[in-house]
């Protein structure tokens, strides 16, 4: 039985967001667990593993429905210490504490957007007084910090919530480098190189026909082009974080690059569920034109991207992503 938690502070708050039904999105979502490409989490467990002791407690930063911090439960599950999850997304948060909310090791608590101020709410606005007198021992964030809009402010949080001699595992796959080996892809640049070969299918294509006008109006190109940049964020260079994490009060101990198989049919379904952001130019969106696209205009859109899938990785089963690791002590 894990004591660590602070006296008079609950593991599972009594919020709305607890008692609401688990959603179809976030269950979908939680299937990524089985893809090869979530082999991406090994090297990270690896080392959060290698670190904590008995007594610490562990932030899973951005840590979703639970993947990780489930994994860490099975991988170390002699050694006594706790994990708190993390995230924005109530959906996500409430499919962990379905899954894990029963395990006494496990806590959660649910960042906040703050509407007037347009910013996610900061850790010493979440975890309450006494977790924060406390401090915690490691901040673990995996496939995520590319997607933070405020990251010199995300960054500092978690070095104000550290303790002494605490550490940060960061990783992501969408971290960009001098040098890319040859047949290797930051995964989500896959996507404008399947927007790019979708392009040309239509133009030579004409079963596709119908869809050539909006290629050539650019206005509305413009706009699709910013639903995909929100979707999937254009891929910043490795020393953009670097900086960050170095200019927030850390001291970068390893930088790590490491190719992860990926399944092109996983990466489809994956693709699938957030196909608006992929291809939303194909049969229309909400966002750019007001209406939804019907099922046909959506099944074209899905077939189009397997389709382009199989010109930019030329037909193989699978592909090579790499994953960048930096693990950083606190200073």
């Amino acid at each position: 039985m894990f004591r660590g938690w602070p006296t008079d502070w609950k593991r599972v708050p009594d919020e709305d967001w607890v008692n609401s039904p688990v959603e179809e999105l976030a269950l979908k979502y939680d299937t990524v667990e089985d893809h090869g490409w979530y082999r991406n989490l090994d090297r990270t467990i690896a080392d959060v593993a290698a670190f904590v002791r008995p007594g610490h407690l562990v932030l899973d930063y951005s840590g979703g429905t639970g993947i990780l911090a489930g994994r860490i439960l099975e991988e170390v599950a002699e050694r006594d210490f706790g994990i708190l999850i993390a995230d924005s997304s109530p959906k996500f948060l409430r499919l962990a504490v379905e899954k894990l909310g029963r395990h006494p090791r496990m806590a959660f608590r649910l960042i906040r957007y703050l509407k007037a101020e347009k910013r996610l709410q900061l850790l010493q606005e979440v975890l309450g007084e006494p977790l924060l007198a406390r401090g915690l021992d490691a901040v673990v964030s995996t496939n995520a910090i590319h997607l933070y809009y405020d990251l010199a402010e995300t960054l500092g949080s978690w070095r104000e919530t550290l303790r002494e001699g605490g550490r940060a595992f960061i990783q992501s796959g969408n971290v960009g480098m001098p040098y890319t080996p040859a047949g290797a892809w930051i995964i989500d640049e896959t996507v404008d190189a399947i927007h790019a070969a979708a392009m040309e299918i239509v133009r030579e294509d004409d079963t596709l026909a119908a869809h050539r006008a909006v290629l050539d109006d650019a206005a509305r190109m413009r706009k699709h082009d910013a639903i995909r940049e929100k979707f999937f964020l254009p891929v910043r260079p490795i020393d953009h974080y670097l900086e960050r994490i170095e200019a927030a009060g850390f001291a970068v101990r390893e930088v790590t690059h490491l190719p992860i198989e990926a399944h092109v049919d996983q990466w489809y379904e994956f693709l699938s569920a957030y196909h608006e952001g992929v291809l939303g130019w194909v049969g229309g969106s909400r966002r750019v034109e007001g209406e939804e696209p019907d099922e046909a205009a959506v099944a074209t859109r899905l077939a189009l991207i397997a389709r382009s899938m199989e010109r930019v990785f030329e037909g193989r089963s699978s592909f090579q992503a790499l994953w960048t690791y930096i693990t950083a002590d606190a200073v």
